[in-house]
């Protein structure tokens, strides 16, 4: 063993670990390494004897706080992010039943109001057919997003 490798085992050493066969041959002939291992020892008592310094009043408190703040925060951005999703199911189931009433006669709609729908939504189109890429790759990243939240949740519940 030398000297390079026991010294990643000298603070483990210190605190009462038992080295390797190898490494008590290497610090019995090494005054290098016997001196680490003293210097941590020593190191190891004195915090040792020390004592814990108490935390600062109200520390668990704001601390707890904190975290509570943080959670509160990525909670709220997951909440949107999920009434978002949930508006736009909405909407696409409600967009569906209305083709479907449509499809079967229950739901009629004239000429006219077709032609005037068009124009309206046309310009929109457009740009959505120019946007359909970012759109879509949207759409995948809150899918995937949103399934991820809930395989966290499923996860954190455990």
């Amino acid at each position: 063993m030398t000297c390079h490798q026991l010294d990643e085992l000298i603070e483990a050493i210190a605190e009462g670990e038992r080295p390797p066969a190898d490494g008590e041959a290497h610090m019995a002939t090494c005054p290098r390494c016997t001196a680490s291992l003293a210097v941590a020892r020593a190191l190891d008592r004195t915090l040792q004897a020390r004592d814990v310094p108490a935390p600062p009043p109200g520390f668990t408190a704001r601390v707890m706080q904190r975290v509570g703040q943080e959670r509160w925060r990525t909670e709220q951005i997951v909440d949107i992010g999920f009434n978002i999703a949930i508006t736009l199911g909405v909407g696409l189931i409600i967009i569906g039943g209305l083709a479907l009433a449509y499809s079967f006669g229950w739901l009629t709609v004239d000429r006219p109001t077709i032609e005037a729908l068009g124009a309206a939504v046309q310009p929109w189109l457009s740009r959505l057919a120019d946007d359909l890429r970012t759109v879509v790759l949207a759409a995948l990243l809150l899918t995937s997003a949103l399934a991820l939240w809930w395989w966290v949740e499923g996860e954190s519940s455990l």
